[in-house]
């Protein structure tokens, strides 16, 4: 769901952002033809709507929640849970907190580094199966009147539309700022997760839940390594079958 043309003008009048093209543009990073398309269509993009507020340094989240299609995001935001916080950690950042546990040699070895950052491959549909209540796949494709198919299509691209990541988020009670974080389309800061959060859940984990967080996370990497295998393989015997 994208927002109207003229209430993005309107708006960028009050926020003090230049309403001409060339001028926009290049304040948000974006190719003129770009934004020039958007407003001969009459619908904005939801990530042109999330660059101009941040030139105008206000948050996204409240900005796009002035927008009727995303009221939601207006409204008191709840705290993030630590399922959502775990659901944003990596194999590599998993399995190197393991590693660490185990032996003070490999945490010494491998030092203190950031977490992998929010999108890395399956945290879209990581934090999907996080908050689901039961059946949240079924609810989003009725609700959000997508087909199940493409629903998929979009989790298997590491992408959720924004409209449906609030859907999502509003049926199994969290934050309608989450789904936008972990699609890559607002920070963690701007939604207001606490810093080192993730790390402070993947650190309150016992042994054995760290063990089955790794577990799940490897067995996600299986699944995607065996498709390209799969894909690679199959492309061969039909080059071959063509000689």
């Amino acid at each position: 769901m994208s927002i109207s043309a003229r209430s993005f003008n309107d708006w960028l009048a009050t926020a003090g952002l230049p309403e001409g093209a060339s001028q926009l543009s290049k304040l948000l990073g974006m190719k003129r033809t770009t934004l020039h398309n958007q407003r001969i269509r009459g619908r904005i993009a939801v990530p042109t709507v999330i660059a101009a507020a941040r030139a105008a340094h206000l948050n996204p989240l409240d900005v796009l929640g002035s927008f009727e299609p995303y009221a939601a995001l207006g409204q008191e935001r709840k705290p993030v849970t630590d399922a959502e916080l775990l659901s944003q950690v990596s194999y590599v950042d998993a399995l190197v907190h393991l590693m660490s546990r185990i032996r003070a040699d490999f945490a010494q070895a491998l030092g203190v580094a950031p977490m992998e950052a929010i999108p890395f491959a399956g945290s879209v549909r990581n934090w999907l199966d996080a908050i689901d209540p039961g059946g949240i796949r079924q609810h989003v494709s009725e609700h959000g009147g997508i087909a199940p198919s493409n629903l998929s299509a979009q989790l298997a691209e590491n992408r959720l539309d924004p409209e449906l990541a609030i859907i999502a988020s509003r049926f199994a009670g969290v934050s309608s700022a989450s789904g936008l974080v972990v699609s890559g389309l607002v920070t963690e800061q701007e939604a207001g997760w606490p810093i080192y959060g993730r790390e402070n859940a993947l650190s309150e984990l016992g042994d054995v839940e760290l063990i089955d967080l790794v577990s799940s996370r490897l067995e996600f990497l299986r699944r995607e390594t065996k498709k390209k295998v799969d894909v690679e393989s199959a492309a061969v015997n039909y080059l071959e079958t063509l000689g």
